[in-house]
């Protein structure tokens, strides 16, 4: 066998591979569930809102999706149960965004509560409540506003959010998008939250 036939095999025999490494991956990640970073909603018009969501079935291993795109099903409704749907459609999670998706739901009524999920074959995504702007000639009498900046994950115990929840804001600023994250400063992280617990402790005292 000549080296030019040697190398063809060989790097036939490599690509049938991958292929089949590729297609045993996606087999046992379409067996998971795909929502695992929940959905979002966001930058809020009177007559629109974007909705987002991730397609990623282990939160803790992203590079194990496989490198294809997803077709997601999207609905919005005006009620919680979704009898009243007012917008529904498809969308495309590829590879290159990171699976991510984002719809720009238009033709909605200003200033009222949606109801919005995705689907992914027979997964369904929790349902995410979102709120269209104030129509433009309008003057709301009040406005509930929270602010929201980046994290650390080692240093807080996000507790904030789940009061900014329960105020149930008209609308939450995000300054910052990011959560910051190092495994090197867990250590630390301990060393800190016993040295608060003991100034608190001292302080009762």
């Amino acid at each position: 066998m000549d080296d030019q036939r040697r190398i063809f095999l060989a790097r036939t025999l490599s690509t049938l591979a991958a292929l089949g490494s590729a297609s045993s991956s996606h087999a046992q990640s379409s067996r998971a569930y795909p929502f695992t970073l929940g959905v979002a909603s966001g930058s809020p018009l009177p007559d629109a809102v974007v909705i987002w969501t991730r397609i990623l079935h282990d939160p803790l291993n992203a590079a194990a999706m496989p490198p294809i795109a997803f077709s997601v099903r999207w609905e919005m409704a005006e009620d919680e149960n979704f009898r009243r749907i007012v917008a529904r459609g498809t969308a495309s999670a590829p590879p290159e965004l990171a699976h991510s998706v984002h719809v720009d739901v238009r033709g909605l009524q200003p200033d009222r509560w949606y109801w919005y999920r995705f689907m992914l074959g027979n997964a369904v995504s929790p349902t995410g409540r979102t709120r269209t702007a104030p129509a433009t000639d309008s003057m709301p009498a009040r406005l509930k506003l929270a602010v929201a900046s980046c994290q650390h994950w080692e240093f807080g115990s996000y507790a904030a959010h789940r009061h900014i929840a329960a105020a149930a804001p008209d609308l939450v600023a995000f300054l910052g998008d990011y959560i910051y994250d190092n495994h090197e400063l867990v250590g630390m992280d301990i060393h800190l939250r016993i040295n608060r617990d003991m100034d608190a402790h001292i302080r009762l005292i």
